[in-house]
């Protein structure tokens, strides 16, 4: 018999698949030019790879009528099927978890922090805390 051997997937991990995910932008945030990961953010509730290299990530959203969601799908699609190893990629979304900021991680409040203090460095007052009408 001849022929080459298939060839057989390189092991990924799950925390290479997390690892990919700190490159994926929550859409929103952007807008905003405060571009924070969805791990940053605390939306990824799970990552499991199983031996034949089939990842799968469960994610929650910002909020629950998020118009952004098919972008931030494609983008961890693209992003974590780019793993060496990966062999597809399933998003799940959890709509069972709510967002709120203590879900966030430490570096990712550390840049919200930054972000914010920046804002009051250089904005007018006027432009964070408008003047009520008289």
């Amino acid at each position: 018999m001849s022929g080459a051997a298939a060839a057989v997937p390189a092991t990924v991990t799950p925390e290479q698949v997390h690892t990919a995910l700190h490159e994926v932008y929550d859409p929103c945030s952007q807008s905003w030019q405060r571009p924070m990961s969805l791990v940053d953010l605390g939306l990824v509730r799970e990552v499991a790879v199983a031996d034949d290299g089939r990842a799968t990530v469960r994610i929650s959203l910002t909020a629950p009528f998020c118009m952004a969601v098919p972008t931030i799908m494609q983008s961890v699609e693209q992003k974590v099927g780019a793993v060496e190893g990966v062999t597809a990629v399933t998003v799940e979304l959890d709509g069972g978890t709510p967002w709120r900021p203590e879900l966030m991680t430490d570096e990712g409040r550390a840049l919200l922090a930054a972000a914010r203090t920046e804002d009051r460095r250089t904005l007018p007052l006027t432009a964070i805390r408008p003047t009520a009408p008289e």
